[in-house]
């Protein structure tokens, strides 16, 4: 009888760790070996990539921001996704595309010609809006 209840408690104690093990993350960015899932061009920059995690943890990364935005248009919203920018501040930390806020301007020089920077926080893009200038915007704007 012992022995029946500690093969239950490992058989639980395994079903509850895979549970965890399964949880979805973005992971990093490979910068020089990733290629943007809608362009098809290595991802270079971490000042402006960007990334993409679906409900069913499969990973997309994109070489700028603009082309996430593209592939978001062309593609449609999945509420369960999960969309990431580069933080233009700390390049190559994401941030939650759908929080962040961007600056949109000919002084911004991305990857692919949209001339876009994402910021963790509107603090922030004000900020390099000082120098960089350019329109603020919010995901919303950009996706429309």
């Amino acid at each position: 009888m012992i022995n029946k209840v500690k093969i239950v408690h490992l058989i639980f104690v395994l079903l509850l760790s895979f549970c965890f093990a399964c949880k979805n993350e973005m992971r990093p960015i490979n910068y020089g070996k990733d290629n943007c899932e809608l362009c098809r061009m290595t991802v270079m920059n971490p000042q402006y990539a960007a990334g993409l995690l679906t409900s069913k943890g499969k990973v997309y990364t994109f070489d700028a921001g603009e082309c996430l935005v593209r592939y978001v248009k062309k593609n449609g919203i999945n509420e369960m996704d999960q969309y990431f920018m580069s933080d233009y501040n700390k390049p190559g930390s994401l941030v939650d595309a759908t929080t962040a806020f961007y600056l949109q301007g000919d002084s911004i020089q991305s990857p692919m010609g949209g001339n876009l920077a994402s910021f963790k926080d509107l603090t922030s893009a004000k900020v390099a809006q000082t120098s960089l200038g350019g329109q603020i915007l919010s995901w919303k704007n950009l996706i429309k």
